[in-house]
Order: C-alpha cells, then sequence, then structure tokens
C-alpha cells in the first residue's frame, strides 16, 4: 500500500508545466492523490459499519468527475461510493470523509466546525485550505499537485493519519 501512495505522489509532484502538453489532467492526478490519501488516514471502529465508505463531495466540477473514476475501489475493505451533496449538516451525518471543490470558504469554515464532533475528514482545493477548515488541502504549487495537513484537526475529531502521508505532505500542522 506504501508503494501505491508513493506511486501516485510521485506522479503527482513530476508533473511539471501545462498538465495539457503532457496528457495529464490536473483533475486526475488530483484524484489519485486523495484515493491514496484515504488509504493513510484510520477511522476508529464502528459498531455498525456501513456497506460502503463514503465519500461525499460539494460541488461538481473536474475534480469530482475525475473521482468517480476510483468509486468502488477499495478504502478500509469497503467499495468506494462517491456522492454529491449539499452543505447542509444532516447530508454531511453519512460521509466519512467531504471534498470540498474551489468555492465557499465559508462551508468550509462550518465543515470544519461539524468535523470537530466526529471523525468526518474534510478535505479542499486551494491554498490556505487548511487554515479555513480543511484537514488536507489540495493545490498546485509550480505546475505540481502538493497537500498540506491540518494534523491536529485530523487528532481531534478522532482519526489517525500515517506518518507516512505526513512526511510527504508539504506543510503539516499540529
Amino acid at each position: 500500500m506504501w508503494r501505491s501512495l508513493c506511486a501516485a505522489i510521485l506522479v503527482a509532484l513530476s508533473c511539471h508545466g501545462t498538465w495539457s502538453a503532457e496528457r495529464v489532467d490536473e483533475s486526475e492526478v488530483k484524484a489519485a492523490v486523495i484515493y491514496n490519501l484515504l488509504l493513510f488516514v484510520h477511522w476508529p471502529p464502528q459498531a455498525s459499519p456501513p456497506a460502503s465508505f463514503r465519500f461525499c463531495v460539494l460541488g461538481d466540477g473536474a475534480l469530482t468527475t475525475a473521482l468517480r473514476h476510483h468509486e468502488r475501489k477499495s478504502v478500509r475493505g469497503q467499495p468506494l461510493e462517491i456522492r454529491s451533496i449539499g452543505a447542509a449538516p444532516e447530508e454531511v451525518d453519512i460521509c466519512a470523509a467531504v471534498m470540498v471543490e474551489r468555492g465557499s470558504p465559508g462551508t468550509l469554515t462550518r465543515l470544519g466546525v461539524l468535523a470537530r464532533n466526529r471523525p468526518l475528514l474534510v478535505i479542499a482545493e486551494g491554498p490556505g485550505a487548511v487554515d479555513r477548515g480543511a484537514m488536507i488541502g489540495l493545490h498546485t504549487d509550480g505546475g505540481r499537485v502538493t497537500f498540506d495537513i491540518n494534523h491536529g484537526a485530523i487528532t481531534k475529531s478522532g482519526m489517525t493519519a500515517s506518518s507516512k502521508i505526513l512526511r510527504l505532505a508539504r506543510i503539516v500542522i499540529e
């Protein structure tokens, strides 16, 4: 599993210049990175786990489309299910992880507050996402996909992040 994460991260980090010139789509690279990051975050055991690993998305852009290519792959022994949701708290209740495509900082802040009380991994795009409520923030830096991790927020919500992804993160906030 460590090799697959490293391979995905190395692909992401080695993509220089314009994405289209190399036939590598930025959204596809980010989706691969997100999928592999999910494999290295550990959620607390549940009394009755759901039949699938529910990864919810707010927004319906290119990244959401790219994530759908990973649907049904295994996460925590369950098939990955990608669900589009709204920002209402009751919709987030069914999710193990939620991703916000570029957009409303207010939505990201609300999700960060919701995740303080339960194991909900919040992922967002854009620089400074971890400062606005995300636990993992993805962004493009000089033609490379990189990520920051708010390790303290992950831990407070009852999850643990593998030391392997912490070493690969550009910035780790304790």
